[in-house]
Formats: structure tokens, sequence, C-alpha cells
């Protein structure tokens, strides 16, 4: 079973054999979907502090804003993307579920 939001770009005619789809109702996608409760803002946060330290690091460097924002490589984001998540805290992630209706076993 795979849960999704009701988003317009979903395809809700999709037949498939192996999965079943359960379209979440319409608005309710950040009650319901643990990532909406905390888990992206914190890995947002994370983020952004990396990209920002990049940003005044290379500031005085740069020339242009066209300039900085090249220096920002392909690389860089990955690493970044991975550094943030890394600092999303178990406790987050498991508050967070079961917030949204998830209960642990345990």
């Amino acid at each position: 079973m795979l849960f999704m939001d009701n988003a317009t770009s979903h395809p809700h005619y999709l037949k498939l054999k192996n999965i079943n789809l359960v379209f979440l109702p319409p608005n309710t996608t950040s009650m319901l979907q643990p990532l909406y409760q905390a888990i992206i803002s914190s890995f947002k946060v994370g983020y952004r502090e990396l990209l920002l330290r990049h940003v005044l690091s290379q500031i005085s460097s740069c020339k242009s804003s066209q300039e900085l924002a090249k220096s920002v490589s392909g690389l860089d984001a990955i690493s970044w993307t991975t550094s943030a998540l890394k600092k999303v805290e178990p406790g987050c992630v498991l508050k967070c579920f079961k917030k949204a209706g998830f209960f642990s076993t345990s």
C-alpha cells in the first residue's frame, strides 16, 4: 500500500499489480504525513545554515550575486543535503510519526 497526497500531479488513474495506491483526503497532508510535521522544517534549517556559511565565506571573493550563486556546485548541494539529513534528530522523526498516528510497537 502506498499513501499519496491528493496533488493534481499524482496519477489517480494508475492501476498497478502489486501496489495499492491510497490517496489522502484533500487538505490533510500537513496533518497526516510525518514529514510535514517538523522533519522537513528541521532539514531545511540545517541545509540553509550550510548554504549561508558558504555564501558568507565566498562573499568577499565574488564580484556579483551571479558569481556568488555560481560558486555553489552540485557536489556542495549534495554534501549539504547529506549533512542536513544527518542533523535531523531521531527523536524528531519518532515524535512526528507518533503525531501523525503511527505508533511504535516497542
